[in-house]
């Protein structure tokens, strides 16, 4: 008799995702640490009060000089994702990283930027072009 697996957790889902992407995104060779929070007293003073606006799914800080990412993910936020959207910000995370290098002041044209190729790097993924 074979035991049933136990579905995952959407937390076990980002980890996977992020696995998954450091390869086709060309990653590997930074060092990339992802760090995982759910106490909600660590998530306040990490991520902020999200207020009227959508929980912080990540914070992403690169130090492209060294290629080294550090990524904090905020798994309440994760808990509160639909699943469908849970690769789309893995990927829009892991996509900072690429084009760091060229932030200069505000994050309005980077977020612009990596939301473009995140929905690219998705689309491509799964072929929907053809």
């Amino acid at each position: 008799m074979s035991a049933k697996r136990k579905p995952k957790t959407k937390g076990e889902l980002v980890k996977d995702y992020f696995t998954k992407w450091l390869t086709p995104l060309g990653l590997l060779w930074w060092s990339v640490k992802v760090s995982y929070y759910d106490d909600p007293n660590e998530v306040l003073q990490i991520f902020g009060d999200p207020g009227e606006n959508r929980a912080v799914f990540a914070h992403t800080t690169v130090d492209w000089k060294y290629s080294i990412a550090w990524i904090q993910v905020n798994l309440l936020a994760v808990n509160i994702t639909p699943e469908e959207d849970l690769e789309e910000a893995v990927v829009h995370e892991l996509v900072h990283i690429l084009v760091n290098e060229m932030r200069e002041g505000e994050m309005h044209h980077e977020e612009r930027v990596v939301t473009g190729l995140q929905k690219a790097f998705i689309w491509v993924s799964q072929e929907k072009w053809g």
